[in-house]
């Protein structure tokens, strides 16, 4: 089994009245990509489910072989486009709040929301609110962190 390098990264973002979970994992060429697989749930204040798509991600992110895809079948697959009424990547950025969830190599599991960059599109640079757990947490303690970054991120705005 090929092993992906840590911090292991998940995207969750959160808008048009879902949560899309995305995890990252490596690819062939050395660099982090959104994977083309993806969880998209309705309940945005189920802790519980929020937690158990959190641990999904892992899992795949932990399963699965480096991706080999091109640029072009990178952009074909993106899982923001899936279900969602924005044509644009900066359409959708202006729209969703996200939260980054980090797993490092010593079984952290930070979660945490982050300001859009006001510099680069698309981007997002300064941490709002931070919380850490241990991996092992269970599923609805880590949805109730995701949830309540949300919170934040959204009081910010």
């Amino acid at each position: 089994m090929i092993i992906h390098s840590y911090p292991l990264l998940i995207s969750v973002y959160k808008g048009e009245g879902r949560v899309l979970i995305v995890p990252l994992i490596d690819h062939v060429a050395g660099y982090s990509i959104d994977s083309d697989w993806f969880i998209n749930l309705p309940d945005l204040n189920n802790a519980l489910s929020v937690g158990e798509g959190i641990k999904s991600a892992l899992d795949y992110i932990k399963n699965s072989p480096l991706s080999s895809l091109t640029p072009k079948e990178r952009k074909e697959n993106v899982a923001w486009k899936k279900n969602t009424k924005y044509r644009s990547r900066v359409a959708f950025w202006k729209n969703n709040h996200y939260v980054r969830v980090k797993i490092t190599e010593d079984n952290q599991c930070i979660i945490h929301s982050m300001k859009k960059s006001v510099k680069r599109q698309y981007a997002y640079d300064e941490i709002i609110k931070e919380f850490i757990l241990s991996v092992d947490s269970d599923a609805e303690e880590i949805g109730k962190a995701v949830i309540d970054a949300f919170i934040e991120s959204e009081r910010y705005r």
